[in-house]
């Protein structure tokens, strides 16, 4: 029998070799998640490469969300601090 996620009982069809679809797209998605992890283990994160102007025509950015500016040649982060939302330099403290 398929994973039920939800409780109450679903259509999950059987493949040809016999294997609901379900339990392929779990399996899908444990082999994804570690491949994308050992990814990012040797090669790191990509961030997105904009300038200024570019950034700014993001209409919602997300809290958290990360790009590399290239006008000001920062890495920048989209935060909300004491109420007040905007883009900020990602620094580090020695």
């Amino acid at each position: 029998m398929a994973l039920n996620f939800d409780g109450p009982p679903v259509y999950d069809p059987l493949t040809s070799g016999g294997a609901y679809i379900s339990d392929i797209w779990v399996a899908w998605l444990a082999t994804f998640g570690q491949t994308l992890a050992e990814y990012l283990t040797q090669n790191g994160i990509f961030t997105p490469l904009l300038t200024t102007a570019q950034r700014d025509q993001i209409q919602s950015p997300q809290l958290g969300q990360l790009i590399y500016n290239t006008s000001t040649n920062e890495l920048q982060v989209w935060q909300i601090k004491l109420g007040v939302a905007a883009w900020r330099a990602v620094t580090t403290v020695p």
